[in-house]
């Protein structure tokens, strides 16, 4: 992702999550609350291109796929894929960042999402594998 080349002053700390760099960045940045929320949109826009450029073939649905249930036979459609992928709840940041959490319950879904990683919703519809959008 190249969003945060535009800040050349700005280094992303190994194992640091894109979320939290984000926030680090506009504090950093000293951004109104205005600017914060444009930069976000921006740097949404790209995590959505990033994301549809990951998962725009059956073979990156079924490596998902594998990675969240391991223990299910791969699907053999990306129809059956997105089947499998809304039986559970997945953050869209924890795919960004390559950490497959998966929850069984809606409870523990929201509880972990409204700590600050919530994707924008109109976004999000945009994605190819938007099997995850849950209203919260």
């Amino acid at each position: 992702m190249d969003y945060f080349a535009a800040f050349p002053d700005f280094t992303i700390n190994p194992g640091e999550q894109r979320v939290k760099a984000f926030k680090r960045l506009a504090k950093s940045q000293k951004w109104s609350i205005e600017r914060r929320t444009s930069e976000r949109t921006k740097f949404h826009k790209l995590v959505v291109e990033d994301l549809n450029g990951l998962f725009n073939k059956l073979e990156h649905f079924q490596d998902l796929c594998d990675n969240l249930f391991p223990l299910e036979p791969t699907p053999t459609s990306i129809s059956q894929c997105k089947k499998l992928l809304q039986s559970k709840f997945v953050n869209i940041w924890d795919i960004f960042e390559g950490d497959y959490k998966c929850f069984d319950t809606y409870a523990e879904f929201r509880k972990y999402t409204t700590k600050g990683r919530i994707f924008n919703r109109n976004l999000a519809k945009g994605l190819f594998f938007n099997v995850f959008l849950r209203k919260l």
